[in-house]
């Protein structure tokens, strides 16, 4: 196999989408002048930074790699996933290869690139960053550096992508990539170097609250901008390129072989000896379960009618969001069961939810991503001064508990079930309920019992006036706790489910 570079660099730059055309760039501009270029390089759905960063250096789609932004800050990599990155491919292929990433968003070294290589990993912001880059580069002969700049990112997320003050993070990043360039130059290593620059997502303009997000997709968010320059990389316009082929690129350019486990493969014409339209490998088969949901399915108000939700989020787009609703942190709309679903890492929503007091009920689909300790999900509160709510929370893999505290009673009653195995990564519809009538709360998973409870009071709502729905963090959080999952369909009921209430509810989802 014919090597057609020495070393690699990626500059990935977080966020900045293909938003290198409507802000100057003059490093790239110059450096990737007679360069190859995708300017609509489609990345990975749910468009979120674990997820596509994942994909990038591992040569996979998320779904096999498994990565999102809370499992990256918690756990290593696994060493011996079928899924490599390219890094660990690299040192397997050639163990004395010095390899570093420097890098704005820990994550990346901890989470996503194993931690078993022997990897010059240095976690720093801005300038500091890259003085480390650049003193490694002046002492230090490399096969691959990988870069993470955050800042367009940060700046999309708090004025809206294509802000701007996202534009001039984008710029600034531009800067960056070309002090790191000058300093290979000036040590004679950049004629047979590869340079690559890549973001892994892009961003929605300024909301009402003047903020944008990601994990969408739509064309602002899931298309990026690739170049490549040196390292036998031509002068072309790439198309059909998804960004998890940016690691078989890597390696093709180092002459190394590419995993027959990644479903990815080199951008046709990248290479004076990769042609066009080559058939992208399937990889290892993935298995995925869900729900076997119904395929057609009515309006949910007018098909649960007799149900008469007193709030229902179908989360069809943030600006849909009923009045009043606050929200923190990031949050996500992902592709769900059957429409939009909301993702929360370290988000939050409280939605106003105005209930009759006494019963009350709530269902939503779920799904865990990760968990670990106890986790909020969603809870509904009744007052400003928190005395009475029902909560649901995740603990562990395969638990699921409901919390129910009724005003004027110290003790709050906890019921927890267990899971029939380790539900990570799959959907559950859940349903927790109190009955003001009997003083019982229920529990139910998947449209079936699991378990009533009677309690020592009937009254959890009070008048019901100051009731809000909390998803994600709520009240009772500790520090650090988070819910890494996903919602669907979440609803609040003025009454407690009944048996046959969940039985429509299953007819109408599953049939």
């Amino acid at each position: 196999m014919k090597q057609w570079a020495k070393r690699v660099v990626l500059f990935g730059i977080d966020g900045a989408g293909t938003f290198f055309e409507q802000t100057p760039t003059p490093n790239i501009d110059r450096i990737f002048r007679d360069g190859a270029v995708c300017r609509r390089a489609l990345t990975e759905m749910p468009t979120i930074s674990a997820e596509c960063w994942g994909s990038i250096l591992h040569g996979v789609d998320c779904r096999r790699h498994g990565l999102t932004n809370w499992v990256t800050g918690k756990r290593p990599f696994p060493a011996d996933s079928p899924y490599p990155s390219v890094f660990r491919v690299i040192r397997e292929n050639r163990p004395d290869a010095e390899l570093a990433s420097f890098c704005e968003w820990g994550n990346v070294n901890f989470g996503i690139i194993e931690n078993n290589l022997g990897v010059y990993e240095v976690n720093a912001q801005g300038d500091e960053l890259i003085q480390a880059a650049l003193d490694y580069i002046g002492a230090h002969d490399f096969t691959l550096i990988y870069f993470h700049f955050d800042i367009p990112d940060h700046e999309g997320h708090a004025h809206g992508y294509g802000s701007p003050e996202h534009l001039a993070a984008v710029t600034l990043a531009d800067s960056w990539v070309g002090r790191v360039t000058e300093a290979i130059e000036k040590r004679g290593l950049l004629e047979d170097t590869m340079l690559l620059v890549e973001p892994d997502h892009g961003g929605t303009p300024p909301d009402e609250r003047g903020r944008g997000s990601h994990g969408g997709d739509s064309d602002a968010e899931k298309y990026v901008s690739f170049f490549a320059a040196g390292g036998g990389a031509q002068h072309t316009e790439l198309h059909d390129m998804l960004t998890r082929d940016t690691a078989p690129a890597i390696l093709h350019a180092l002459g190394l072989p590419i995993p027959d486990t990644w479903n990815s493969r080199v951008p046709g014409g990248l290479f004076a000896d990769v042609p066009e339209n080559l058939p992208r490998p399937e990889g290892l088969p993935v298995r995925v379960e869900e729900p076997r949901l119904k395929k057609a399915f009515g309006v949910f108000e007018e098909e649960l009618a007799a149900l008469k939700p007193a709030l229902h989020l179908p989360f069809a787009s943030f600006d849909a969001l009923p009045e009043g609703t606050e929200r923190t942190g990031k949050l996500y709309l992902v592709d769900g069961l059957r429409g939009k679903a909301m993702r929360f890492d370290d988000g939050a929503l409280r939605v106003p939810c105005p209930l009759k007091g006494g019963s009350v009920s709530f269902t939503a689909w779920l799904r865990l991503d990760a968990m670990e300790n106890r986790m909020p999900v969603l809870s509904v509160r009744c007052a400003e001064d928190g005395s009475g709510w029902l909560c649901i929370a995740a603990t562990g893999e395969d638990h699921l508990v409901l919390s129910v505290r009724l005003p004027d009673v110290d003790k709050i009653r906890h019921m927890e079930v267990g899971l029939p195995a380790k539900r990570t990564g799959t959907w559950i519809f859940a349903a927790g309920s109190f009955e003001a009538e009997a003083g019982v709360a229920g529990f139910s998973l998947n449209f079936e019992p699991f378990m009533r409870q009677l309690l020592p009071g009937k009254r959890v709502m009070g008048d019901g006036k100051h009731a809000r729905l909390l998803l994600g963090t709520d009240d009772l959080s500790g520090p650090g706790q988070r819910f890494p999952g996903v919602l669907e369909d979440v609803c609040v009921y003025d009454k407690a489910l009944t048996d046959e209430d969940m039985a429509r509810l299953k007819a109408y989802y599953v049939g």
